[in-house]
């Protein structure tokens, strides 16, 4: 009698039930380590075995939650994380199993902002000049390895635009360096132009799957109440778009060894439409990246993770729309929530096809300090992409003035 082999048993790092989900859809088995600030929610969910960490991104904390439970990396088929901040962690905790895993290198590349720079640039790829400051105070030295003022500084392995400011001259540095946090920074020139992202599949080293996006406003303008959002552009508007975008990908992963996975790529047009290199992560896009890609192309960028991280084939694709497609985060002024507008709600507004609210009576919302703070969230679409836009911010100035907070 022939026996089948007993499905494979991913160790995920980092709460995400949408990865959960498509590891499950793979026939794969899940122990999930959460930080312990996911601890109650995760552990009311089902699809995973749940283990509690001080902090999933901290490699220690990992450790010491799989030795609590007598398991150790080498118990699993495979390790791996759909987080950004718990990347590294993940492929380090499976480079000490031997088992399957994104190499520890190409992680590094992936989260390190200096170090991605630095293999962009070697491979020959437009991106800004950088130098880290160790402290803050050395921003400005720092700075003149970039270029001169004005510098954008941020975390070197941050997300979201948290703690992300424009600084444009030394004496603001110095301003700035009196109340920032500890460092190191990553100090780069400021490049102008609007910036897109650019989301999709790579496998075998070939780009399977590419959607790109414009942001409403450049994500670092979050710090000055800008809306956080995009509008997609189709192949058939921009073809030349398209042309630059797969180029700039393939160059830009090959660079950083990412060969295999999902990939969220972010670039600045220039005003001769050249694209120059931002940052890349070996992710899903946030916000509702995934859902608008998924509309438009037809495919699932968490299925297509997982499969990927298993090293399965490919999901098939299912059906693409030519409609103009964008998304967007819903704002409430600070304060507890009385009241507020609900999904059911939002789905009556002008071309919402998709709503979440993730705030409600009771709840405290505090200032917006970076990019996926939010009281909610809309996919919207409509006939172009100028429609689409206007749609969003209808959207969000209605949902923003409907919401009763007490101080």
């Amino acid at each position: 009698m022939s026996r089948t082999a007993p499905p494979p048993h991913a160790l995920l790092v980092g709460w995400k039930p949408l990865a959960i989900d498509a590891l499950r859809a793979e026939d794969c088995s899940v122990t999930c380590v959460v930080s312990a600030s996911d601890a109650d929610r995760a552990r009311g969910a089902a699809g995973a075995e749940v283990l509690v960490a001080g902090e999933a991104g901290s490699t220690e904390d990992v450790l010491f939650a799989l030795a609590r439970a007598g398991l150790s990396p080498g118990g699993f088929d495979l390790v791996t994380s759909g987080q950004e901040y718990s990347l590294t962690t993940a492929a380090a905790v499976g480079a000490l199993g031997g088992v399957r895993a994104l190499p520890l290198d190409v992680a590094v590349a992936l989260r390190d902002k200096y170090v991605q720079k630095r293999r962009i640039s070697a491979a020959g790829i437009a991106t800004a000049r950088c130098g880290i400051a160790g402290t803050p105070r050395d921003v400005a030295s720092a700075a003149r390895h970039a270029g001169g003022f004005p510098v954008v500084v941020k975390p070197q392995a941050g997300a979201g635009a948290r703690n992300t400011v424009r600084l444009d001259s030394e004496a603001e540095a110095d301003r700035w360096a009196a109340s920032a946090g500890q460092g190191p920074w990553l100090v780069e020139e400021f490049v102008p132009g609007a910036e897109l992202h650019l989301d999709g599949v790579v496998r075998d080293g070939r780009t399977l799957v590419l959607s790109a996006s414009r942001y409403l406003r450049n994500v670092i303008d979050v710090h000055s109440g800008a809306l956080v959002g995009s509008v997609r552009v189709t192949p058939e508007e921009e073809p030349g778009l398209y042309s630059r975008a797969g180029a700039l990908t393939g160059r830009a992963l090959a660079a950083l060894g990412h060969s295999d996975g999902v990939f969220h790529l972010e670039v600045f047009e220039q005003s001769d439409g050249s694209l120059v290199f931002g940052e890349c992560g070996g992710r899903v896009g946030g916000g509702r990246i995934d859902e608008v890609t998924r509309r438009a192309t037809g495919a699932d960028l968490h299925r297509h993770w997982a499969a990927a991280v298993l090293g399965s084939t490919p999901p098939e694709a299912g059906t693409p729309s030519d409609a103009s497609l964008g998304w967007a985060f819903l704002t409430a002024p600070a304060g507890r929530v009385v009241s507020i507008p609900g999904g059911e709600q939002l789905l009556r507004r002008r071309g919402v096809v998709a709503a979440a609210v993730t705030k409600g009576p009771g709840d405290l919302v505090g200032p917006v300090v970076k990019s996926f703070d939010r009281a909610g969230d809309i996919v919207v679409v409509g006939p172009d992409a100028a429609e689409v836009r206007a749609r969003l911010a209808d959207c969000a100035e209605w949902f923003r003035s409907s919401v009763t907070v007490a101080a």
